[in-house]
Protein backbone atom coordinates (compact mmCIF):
# COMPACT_ATOMS: atom_id res chain seq x y z
CA UNK A 1 0.00 0.00 0.00
CA UNK A 2 1.37 2.87 -1.03
CA UNK A 3 1.86 5.95 1.97
CA UNK A 4 0.40 9.60 1.26
CA UNK A 5 2.30 12.16 3.00
CA UNK A 6 2.84 16.31 2.84
CA UNK A 7 6.42 15.96 4.52
CA UNK A 8 8.95 16.11 2.25
CA UNK A 9 10.89 13.16 2.06
CA UNK A 10 14.57 12.72 0.39
CA UNK A 11 13.61 11.79 -3.41
CA UNK A 12 14.43 12.36 -6.79
CA UNK A 13 13.31 16.11 -7.90
CA UNK A 14 11.49 16.62 -11.39
CA UNK A 15 14.63 17.67 -12.30
CA UNK A 16 16.76 15.28 -11.83
CA UNK A 17 14.58 12.67 -13.22
CA UNK A 18 13.26 14.28 -16.07
CA UNK A 19 8.98 14.66 -16.27
CA UNK A 20 8.56 11.92 -14.20
CA UNK A 21 6.83 11.50 -10.95
CA UNK A 22 5.35 9.19 -8.55
CA UNK A 23 1.71 9.96 -9.88
CA UNK A 24 2.85 8.71 -13.64
CA UNK A 25 4.01 5.55 -12.29
CA UNK A 26 1.14 4.57 -9.71
CA UNK A 27 -1.31 5.93 -12.31
CA UNK A 28 0.23 3.65 -15.15
CA UNK A 29 0.86 0.50 -12.97
CA UNK A 30 -2.86 0.78 -11.81
CA UNK A 31 -3.87 0.75 -15.49
CA UNK A 32 -2.08 -2.12 -15.51
CA UNK A 33 -3.27 -3.59 -12.78
CA UNK A 34 -6.80 -3.23 -13.49
CA UNK A 35 -6.54 -3.45 -17.56
CA UNK A 36 -8.58 0.04 -16.95
CA UNK A 37 -7.94 3.31 -18.62
CA UNK A 38 -10.34 4.78 -16.62
CA UNK A 39 -10.65 7.21 -14.08
CA UNK A 40 -12.94 7.70 -11.85
CA UNK A 41 -15.09 11.29 -11.27
CA UNK A 42 -16.38 10.65 -7.88
CA UNK A 43 -19.43 13.69 -7.95
CA UNK A 44 -22.05 12.80 -6.05
CA UNK A 45 -23.67 15.36 -4.93
CA UNK A 46 -26.07 15.26 -1.35
CA UNK A 47 -27.07 17.72 1.19
CA UNK A 48 -26.49 15.11 4.10
CA UNK A 49 -22.15 14.87 4.52
CA UNK A 50 -23.30 11.27 6.39
CA UNK A 51 -24.96 9.74 3.25
CA UNK A 52 -22.60 11.89 0.64
CA UNK A 53 -20.07 9.80 2.17
CA UNK A 54 -21.61 6.49 2.73
CA UNK A 55 -22.46 6.48 -0.92
CA UNK A 56 -18.72 7.48 -2.57
CA UNK A 57 -17.62 5.48 -0.31
CA UNK A 58 -19.75 2.26 -1.77
CA UNK A 59 -18.98 3.64 -5.52
CA UNK A 60 -15.71 3.57 -4.82
CA UNK A 61 -15.81 0.34 -3.08
CA UNK A 62 -17.10 -1.58 -6.25
CA UNK A 63 -15.53 -0.23 -9.38
CA UNK A 64 -12.04 -0.22 -7.42
CA UNK A 65 -11.29 -2.67 -9.79
CA UNK A 66 -12.35 -1.40 -13.01
CA UNK A 67 -10.54 1.86 -12.97
CA UNK A 68 -7.29 3.47 -12.38
CA UNK A 69 -7.58 6.66 -10.89
CA UNK A 70 -9.74 8.56 -8.62
CA UNK A 71 -10.80 12.95 -9.78
CA UNK A 72 -12.65 14.90 -6.88
CA UNK A 73 -14.35 18.34 -8.26
CA UNK A 74 -15.74 20.32 -5.36
CA UNK A 75 -19.17 18.51 -4.83
CA UNK A 76 -17.46 16.33 -2.34
CA UNK A 77 -15.30 19.07 -0.75
CA UNK A 78 -17.67 21.67 -0.05
CA UNK A 79 -19.88 18.84 1.50
CA UNK A 80 -17.94 16.94 3.67
CA UNK A 81 -14.90 19.30 4.04
CA UNK A 82 -10.97 18.96 3.65
CA UNK A 83 -10.78 16.48 6.02
CA UNK A 84 -13.90 14.40 5.70
CA UNK A 85 -12.70 13.99 2.33
CA UNK A 86 -9.09 12.81 3.64
CA UNK A 87 -11.07 10.36 5.98
CA UNK A 88 -13.36 8.74 3.77
CA UNK A 89 -12.43 8.40 -0.21
CA UNK A 90 -8.89 9.20 -0.21
CA UNK A 91 -8.35 6.88 2.53
CA UNK A 92 -10.05 4.17 0.39
CA UNK A 93 -7.91 5.41 -2.54
CA UNK A 94 -5.08 5.29 -0.47
CA UNK A 95 -5.91 1.47 0.49
CA UNK A 96 -6.87 0.15 -3.53
CA UNK A 97 -3.52 2.45 -4.70
CA UNK A 98 -5.08 4.64 -6.92
CA UNK A 99 -3.92 7.98 -7.12
CA UNK A 100 -6.14 10.70 -6.59
CA UNK A 101 -6.41 13.72 -8.57
CA UNK A 102 -7.79 17.03 -7.25
CA UNK A 103 -9.87 18.80 -10.11
CA UNK A 104 -9.68 22.65 -8.65
CA UNK A 105 -8.93 24.46 -12.02
CA UNK A 106 -6.44 26.53 -10.37
CA UNK A 107 -6.68 29.71 -11.95
CA UNK A 108 -5.33 32.67 -9.44
CA UNK A 109 -2.66 34.86 -8.45
CA UNK A 110 0.14 32.72 -7.11
CA UNK A 111 -0.07 33.28 -3.64
CA UNK A 112 -3.47 32.05 -3.43
CA UNK A 113 -3.11 29.37 -6.10
CA UNK A 114 0.02 28.39 -4.03
CA UNK A 115 -2.04 27.96 -0.98
CA UNK A 116 -5.11 25.52 -2.44
CA UNK A 117 -2.27 23.85 -4.12
CA UNK A 118 -0.35 23.12 -0.45
CA UNK A 119 -3.37 21.98 0.87
CA UNK A 120 -4.64 19.71 -1.74
CA UNK A 121 -1.05 18.18 -1.42
CA UNK A 122 -1.04 17.75 1.98
CA UNK A 123 -4.41 16.07 2.58
CA UNK A 124 -3.22 13.18 0.12
CA UNK A 125 -4.41 14.10 -3.85
CA UNK A 126 -1.18 13.26 -6.14
CA UNK A 127 -2.10 15.70 -9.00
CA UNK A 128 -4.13 19.03 -9.34
CA UNK A 129 -5.67 20.22 -12.77
CA UNK A 130 -4.98 24.10 -12.88
CA UNK A 131 -5.68 26.14 -15.55
CA UNK A 132 -3.09 27.58 -17.91
CA UNK A 133 -5.32 30.91 -18.58
CA UNK A 134 -3.62 32.64 -15.25
CA UNK A 135 -0.16 32.25 -17.28
CA UNK A 136 3.20 31.66 -15.46
CA UNK A 137 4.62 34.72 -13.58
CA UNK A 138 3.01 34.87 -10.17
CA UNK A 139 0.29 32.43 -11.16
CA UNK A 140 0.93 29.07 -12.06
CA UNK A 141 4.75 29.23 -11.30
CA UNK A 142 4.49 28.31 -7.50
CA UNK A 143 1.96 25.73 -8.66
CA UNK A 144 4.63 23.96 -10.35
CA UNK A 145 7.01 24.51 -7.81
CA UNK A 146 5.03 22.64 -4.78
CA UNK A 147 4.10 20.10 -7.13
CA UNK A 148 7.82 19.44 -7.60
CA UNK A 149 8.81 19.61 -3.66
CA UNK A 150 6.66 17.46 -3.22
CA UNK A 151 7.09 14.81 -6.28
CA UNK A 152 3.40 15.59 -7.13
CA UNK A 153 1.73 16.09 -10.86
CA UNK A 154 0.03 19.32 -12.38
CA UNK A 155 -2.86 18.78 -15.49
CA UNK A 156 -3.25 21.52 -17.39
CA UNK A 157 -6.78 21.97 -18.70
CA UNK A 158 -6.08 22.63 -22.25
CA UNK A 159 -9.92 22.00 -23.74
CA UNK A 160 -13.60 21.94 -21.69
CA UNK A 161 -16.08 19.01 -22.82
CA UNK A 162 -18.84 21.36 -22.63
CA UNK A 163 -20.62 22.56 -25.96
CA UNK A 164 -19.67 26.31 -24.69
CA UNK A 165 -16.45 25.75 -24.93
CA UNK A 166 -15.30 26.15 -28.10
CA UNK A 167 -16.25 29.83 -27.86
CA UNK A 168 -12.80 30.69 -26.11
CA UNK A 169 -10.14 27.45 -26.23
CA UNK A 170 -10.95 27.24 -30.31
CA UNK A 171 -10.52 30.90 -30.25
CA UNK A 172 -7.90 32.26 -32.66
CA UNK A 173 -5.30 34.52 -31.38
CA UNK A 174 -2.79 36.52 -33.59
CA UNK A 175 1.17 35.20 -32.58
CA UNK A 176 4.53 37.45 -32.78
CA UNK A 177 5.16 35.95 -36.35
CA UNK A 178 1.66 37.32 -37.74
CA UNK A 179 -0.21 34.40 -37.57
CA UNK A 180 -2.93 32.65 -35.77
CA UNK A 181 -3.12 29.88 -33.26
CA UNK A 182 -6.43 28.80 -31.35
CA UNK A 183 -5.97 29.33 -27.75
CA UNK A 184 -5.68 25.13 -27.01
CA UNK A 185 -2.82 25.23 -29.39
CA UNK A 186 -1.11 27.92 -26.87
CA UNK A 187 -2.28 25.72 -24.05
CA UNK A 188 -0.64 22.86 -25.36
CA UNK A 189 2.48 24.86 -26.37
CA UNK A 190 2.98 26.12 -22.88
CA UNK A 191 2.03 22.36 -21.08
CA UNK A 192 5.67 21.44 -23.30
CA UNK A 193 6.89 24.20 -22.04
CA UNK A 194 6.00 24.47 -18.12
CA UNK A 195 6.57 20.68 -17.80
CA UNK A 196 3.37 19.68 -16.56
CA UNK A 197 2.46 15.54 -16.47
CA UNK A 198 -0.75 15.65 -18.65
CA UNK A 199 -3.56 17.57 -20.51
CA UNK A 200 -7.38 18.04 -19.98
CA UNK A 201 -9.26 17.12 -23.37
CA UNK A 202 -12.88 16.52 -23.96
CA UNK A 203 -13.84 13.24 -24.90
CA UNK A 204 -16.60 15.09 -27.04
CA UNK A 205 -13.70 16.71 -29.58
CA UNK A 206 -12.02 13.91 -31.16
CA UNK A 207 -10.49 16.10 -33.69
CA UNK A 208 -9.19 18.44 -31.04
CA UNK A 209 -7.41 15.42 -29.29
CA UNK A 210 -6.19 14.26 -32.06
CA UNK A 211 -4.49 17.93 -32.88
CA UNK A 212 -3.57 18.18 -29.34
CA UNK A 213 -1.53 14.84 -29.43
CA UNK A 214 -0.02 15.85 -32.68
CA UNK A 215 1.80 18.61 -30.96
CA UNK A 216 2.11 17.45 -27.45
CA UNK A 217 3.70 14.22 -29.18
CA UNK A 218 3.61 10.39 -27.54
CA UNK A 219 4.82 11.19 -24.29
CA UNK A 220 2.41 13.34 -22.81
CA UNK A 221 -1.05 11.96 -20.97
CA UNK A 222 -4.20 13.65 -22.20
CA UNK A 223 -7.02 13.04 -19.71
CA UNK A 224 -10.37 13.05 -21.81
CA UNK A 225 -13.90 13.83 -19.69
CA UNK A 226 -17.56 13.91 -21.06
CA UNK A 227 -17.69 10.07 -21.62
CA UNK A 228 -21.48 9.12 -21.61
CA UNK A 229 -23.39 11.78 -20.24
CA UNK A 230 -22.06 14.63 -22.14
CA UNK A 231 -21.71 12.91 -25.45
CA UNK A 232 -18.41 11.57 -25.73
CA UNK A 233 -17.94 8.26 -27.35
CA UNK A 234 -14.74 6.57 -25.73
CA UNK A 235 -13.85 4.40 -28.65
CA UNK A 236 -13.16 7.33 -30.47
CA UNK A 237 -11.73 9.50 -28.08
CA UNK A 238 -8.86 6.82 -27.07
CA UNK A 239 -8.52 6.32 -30.91
CA UNK A 240 -8.40 10.25 -31.79
CA UNK A 241 -5.15 9.72 -28.67
CA UNK A 242 -6.61 9.78 -25.03
CA UNK A 243 -4.52 8.47 -22.59
CA UNK A 244 -7.20 7.70 -19.66
CA UNK A 245 -10.85 8.88 -19.82
CA UNK A 246 -12.91 10.53 -16.97
CA UNK A 247 -15.97 9.22 -16.43
CA UNK A 248 -18.46 9.72 -14.05
CA UNK A 249 -22.09 10.14 -14.12
CA UNK A 250 -22.15 7.13 -16.65
CA UNK A 251 -21.03 5.15 -13.63
CA UNK A 252 -22.02 6.56 -10.42
CA UNK A 253 -25.67 7.26 -12.11
CA UNK A 254 -25.65 4.27 -12.75
CA UNK A 255 -27.93 1.11 -11.12
CA UNK A 256 -24.82 -1.08 -11.35
CA UNK A 257 -21.81 0.74 -10.94
CA UNK A 258 -19.29 -2.16 -11.12
CA UNK A 259 -21.02 -3.13 -14.05
CA UNK A 260 -21.63 0.16 -15.98
CA UNK A 261 -17.63 0.75 -15.55
CA UNK A 262 -16.95 -2.72 -16.42
CA UNK A 263 -18.90 -2.28 -19.90
CA UNK A 264 -16.94 1.17 -20.69
CA UNK A 265 -13.43 -0.65 -19.73
CA UNK A 266 -14.45 -3.47 -22.24
CA UNK A 267 -15.70 -1.20 -24.96
CA UNK A 268 -12.39 0.99 -24.98
CA UNK A 269 -11.06 -2.66 -25.23
CA UNK A 270 -12.23 -3.36 -28.11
Amino acid sequence: MKQRSGSLLRRPSVAQRGNEVKFKEELSSAAKRNNSRIVLALDLEDSNPEELAKRSQKVLESVKDYVCALKLNRQLILTLGLRGVADTVLKLANEYSLPAIMDAKLNDVGHTNGFMARAYFDLGFDAIIASPVVGWENGLDIVFETARTRDKAIILLTYMSNPGAEAFYSLPVLQPTGTKKPVFEIFTDLALKWKAHGLIVGATKPAIISRVRELAGSGLPIFSPGVGAQGGDPRMAMAAGSTYLIVGRSIYGASDCKEAADRIRREIAK
